[in-house]
């Protein structure tokens, strides 16, 4: 007898549990195929589709019951939607029907949360399928009736059938079990952000139905097959129905065969009844996101989410006795009226949002829902010819919906991108801002300062000693002439206010341009005639100062002979790129993210050596969530030889706004300032250099720095933006000179 020796290595035990198992699994599976093949030939397999069911007509009637539940409810909320402005969802059809089949249909935003998209795929896979069940089963007896045809069947029978009986068992289970998980969460282990907004009668009514009515299906099932199709001799089609089969096999010992055909009949009609109620709900509750939500994806615009609509011929509103913004039900559009409808209060928009987060008064998924009760008081009013203004207690803006929401708004779109149901919410927002500015002059101080600056002096910066050609004059004492644009030029480099008139960032403004020159770029800046493009006054509210800034930049720029822009704020990239159409303006809008990667992967430019420094990359909402540019910024930063890249744990689309957007440059905050968690947030990754792409984000992290590490000395984090690092590693010898050393970021040789 052979002994093994012993320095034989085992196999792990895995690999020992994964072999017992396919020892017992494959031969199980092997011969169930070939039983189940067996069983598939058979070609009368089939059932009656009224077993035991002596009036099947009282059906008819509680569908019919049913239906005029559904439509009633429909046309009256359809009713109230028409009481909305138009809006126009017949272009891009191709882009929308796309919308509505991957992130609607295919629900693709809800599986970013990991747990409730396994459960919204296990209830939704089963309420579609069975509801493809159970509509083969009405055309398979209908059909042949309607035709006059003698055939009891028109397909569902034989193996057809089989297979009709085992997806129907399978997706009643599946379903099942997400029923089971749906209670969990919500009942025994709860995510914050579904405490926000519990309606504990209708959300217990909507669970604990659907679950019976998959239950009872699986129960009627078992009943029938153990009181007709097992007593008939018929036990091998009665496996293809796992689940009810079980059910049979279990209640066929203590209960007789007519017990059971006695408790089908009964459990038949609960089982119907609970069907046809489960199908009302989505008239009346939440539960109407099953249609609603693939619908809304369909209705959502397919350009940037950050994109702001124009409101048209302001002046001629104004004379028409129009409203200005959004005050009353009939100032929303439409869409934005169905989208409050549509709204499942899932908290993901509120967990998303900076505000929110930093204790401030926002919370996005509140303000949709208080837009919706709003709606449901004044759209019923507004209907039977009544004023709700002068009805209702209080008024939509500033009633229902406090103005310190809205101010507190970045408009950076998180809500927008998280929101499972493609609700957009930075639109009414806007609209809501644009009534308290144009119509009611409700205006906080600070953000009443900046537009005034921007009416009276074309930017929103109040104090600045700098003008906009201070940062040219500085480079030409270093032997640097900047080329104003005339039209002969390839680009024309928009500096912006922010790039021009505010200290910290006059050195991004200059990175750039030399990274220009050195790369060879024909560009051209305009110097004193460049002026704000709008972004601030539109975002807070002021969309005449907008229109009015806006249609004369077109003009201008389209007068010198504009082809191509060159941006380094995010907001003017945004405006130029998306919003200047509008108004006549259509240039090829690059930031400089992007260019200075093209000119990276053209080799125009060399970077040389940088060691020693750790950089983290934040993403500024206006070129990463509004507008898909995540890639360049980080391939700009992983060029620079040395440097080594760390995420945040927020990052790319799920990056959090620094703080600035919608005008809070300009604002006074409530509660803990977003800047501060932000930039806590980048510190705790052990990064030397926090990067970004954005001159409003590094302002806000050169003051957030400073209040999460006081201690100068002990500051372990500086921010600065990629263009700065870039130049520094492409050509250092045109950094500023202090004491005899050239001035470098930490961590730059």
């Amino acid at each position: 007898m052979t002994s093994i020796p012993q320095n034989t290595p085992k196999p792990p035990k895995g690999t020992r549990f994964r072999a017992s198992w396919g020892g017992l699994v494959i031969p199980v599976a092997i011969v169930g195929a070939i039983s189940a093949a067996e069983t598939a030939r058979t070609t009368d397999a089939s059932r009656e589709i009224f077993f035991n069911i002596s009036t099947p007509w009282l059906m008819y009637f509680v569908f019919t019951l049913a239906v005029a539940i559904i439509i009633g409810a429909f046309v009256q909320r359809a009713r109230i939607w028409r009481l909305g402005r138009p809006h126009s969802v017949n272009r891009s059809l191709g882009a929308r029907l796309t919308q509505a089949l991957t992130m609607g249909a295919g629900t693709s935003r809800v599986k970013n949360d990991r747990f409730a998209g396994i459960m919204h795929a296990c209830i939704y896979s089963s309420f579609v399928m069975l509801t493809i069940v159970t509509g083969l089963l009405a055309v398979d007896d209908y059909v042949p009736l309607i035709f006059g045809s003698n055939d009891e069947h028109l397909f569902l029978q034989g193996p057809i059938y089989l297979g009709y009986s085992l997806v129907g068992d399978v997706f009643g289970v599946v379903g099942l079990v997400g029923v089971g998980m749906a209670v969990y969460r919500r009942y025994i282990a709860p995510p914050t952000k579904l405490t926000w907004d519990r309606r504990a009668a209708e959300d217990g009514i909507i669970v604990g139905l659907l679950g019976f009515v998959l239950f009872t299906g699986i129960l009627v099932e078992g009943l029938r097959i153990g009181g007709g199709e097992i007593p008939a001799g018929n036990e091998d089609w009665s496996k293809w129905s796992p689940a009810g089969y079980v059910i049979a096999k279990i209640l066929g010992g203590p209960i007789s065969e007519s017990t059971l055909l006695d408790r089908h009949v009964w459990w038949w009609w609960f089982h119907v009844v609970a069907a046809f109620s489960l199908l009302t709900l989505m008239a009346v509750t939440k539960f109407r996101h099953i249609v609603f939500a693939p619908v809304n994806a369909f209705f959502k615009r397919p350009s940037t989410p950050l994109y702001l609509a124009p409101m048209g011929d302001i002046e001629a509103l104004i004379e028409s006795g129009a409203g200005l913004g959004a005050g009353k039900l009939q100032d929303f559009t439409w869409k934005q009226l169905f989208d409050a409808d549509t709204c499942v209060r899932c908290g993901r928009c509120t967990d998303a949002c900076p505000a929110y987060a930093a204790g401030q008064p926002l919370s996005p998924m509140a303000l949709i829902q208080d837009i919706k009760t709003y709606m449901n008081h004044a759209g019923p009013l507004l209907i039977s010819g009544k004023n709700p203004e002068e009805v209702l207690e209080k008024p939509l803006v500033g009633g229902y919906i406090k103005d310190e929401s809205l101010w507190a708004c970045r408009t950076c779109g998180a809500c927008v991108q998280e929101c499972p149901v493609l609700i957009e919410h930075v639109p009414s927002i806007v609209d809501m801002r644009r009534y308290l500015v144009m119509e009611q002059a409700r205006v906080p101080a600070t953000a009443q300062a900046a537009l005034q600056n921007i009416e009276q002096r074309g930017h929103p910066w109040r104090g600045t000693q700098l003008t906009r050609t201070s940062w040219i004059e500085q480079l030409q004492q270093q032997g640097l002439d900047v080329p104003m644009f005339d039209g002969s030029q390839d680009y024309l480099y928009w500096v912006g206010c922010s790039g021009a008139l505010v200290e910290r960032n006059v050195p991004i403004t200059q990175s750039v341009v030399k990274l220009l020159m050195e790369s060879g770029t024909s560009f051209g800046v305009l110097g004193q005639a460049e002026s704000c493009n709008g972004d601030p006054a539109r975002r807070l509210g002021n969309e005449f100062l907008f229109a009015t800034m806006a249609q004369a930049n077109a003009e201008m720029m389209n007068e010198v002979g504009v082809k191509r822009v060159i941006t380094s704020c995010p907001h003017c990239f945004n405006t130029f790129k998306n919003e200047y159409p509008d108004f006549g303006a259509n240039y090829e809008v690059s930031h400089h993210a992007d260019f200075l990667q093209f000119l990276l992967a053209k080799g125009d430019l060399k970077p040389k050596t940088m060691n020693n420094a750790t950089i983290t990359f934040h993403d500024s909402c206006y070129i990463g969530r509004g507008n898909g540019i995540y890639d360049s910024p980080r391939q700009v930063l992983e060029a620079i030889p040395g440097a080594t890249l760390v995420e945040m744990p927020r990052s790319r689309e799920k990056g959090m706004c620094c703080g600035a957007g919608g005008g809070n440059m300009w604002q006074e905050e409530e509660g803990t300032r977003v800047n501060h968690l932000r930039a806590a947030e980048a510190a705790n990754t052990g990064a030397s250099i926090v990067a970004t792409a954005c001159p409003f984000c590094i302002q806000m992290f050169d003051d957030g720095i400073p209040a999460v590490q006081p201690d100068e000395e002990k500051r372990t984090i500086k921010a600065y933006d990629i263009a700065e690092l870039l130049e520094v590693s492409v050509k250092p010898a045109t950094m500023a000179m202090v004491d005899g050393a050239v001035e470098v970021p930490p961590g730059v040789s």
